[in-house]
């Protein structure tokens, strides 16, 4: 799901790249030196969609994932001890800290960039409003997957074993940056 999740953001960020550079086009006039460019607003509009669509749904469903994963690791962890119990809450907290920004202001921006270039089509704005805001919207969509990468990442390793990542927590390593192998040589735990 995670990756699933990071793939949609990805294709979002592809998307919004595609139409600013279509959009880039048509706002620099150069569709109206060529009858076969004007095909290039349908084209902008046509990739304009999917690309807001992705982004509206990868971003909000990363901040119900957490919100779910979060409530099967708290249901998990009901029966472990109080610091234990206490380092895995602070994580669930960490990670939507981390997620719950980015992926809500790239949900914003992509809905922003939708409506402006419904001002610009209709002429209510200038071209370099929409322009503007699409290119701020690919910034924080690449904000929002790097945000998501690192807590998916981690957030995967509590997962797969609470009580260790746990135990890691509360003796001051990160689990993030511990060597996946339990056997032999330095930085293994025996």
């Amino acid at each position: 799901m995670a990756l699933a999740l990071l793939l949609t953001t990805a294709l979002a960020i592809a998307g919004f790249l595609a139409t600013s550079a279509q959009g880039f086009l048509l706002a620099a006039r150069l569709t109206e030196a060529s009858p076969a460019a004007r095909g290039l607003v349908g084209q902008h509009v046509l990739w304009a969609i999917p690309a807001v669509l992705l982004s509206l749904f990868s971003q909000s469903m990363v901040i119900f994932y957490f919100i779910g994963t979060g409530r099967l690791v708290k249901d998990e962890i009901a029966r472990y001890s109080e610091p234990e119990r206490k380092s895995v809450l602070a994580a669930l907290r960490r990670f939507k800290r981390q997620t719950s920004p980015a992926a809500t202001f790239s949900l914003l921006s992509a809905v922003g960039v939708f409506v402006l270039g419904g001002a610009v089509h209709t002429r209510a704005l200038p071209s370099w409003t929409h322009l503007a805001a699409s290119l701020a919207a690919v910034l924080l969509h690449v904000w929002a997957f790097g945000a998501e990468w690192k807590a998916f990442a981690e957030n995967n390793r509590l997962m797969g074993d609470p009580m260790r990542y746990a135990r890691e927590s509360k003796r001051g390593s990160n689990p993030a940056l511990e060597p996946r192998s339990g056997r032999g040589g330095e930085g293994a735990r025996g």
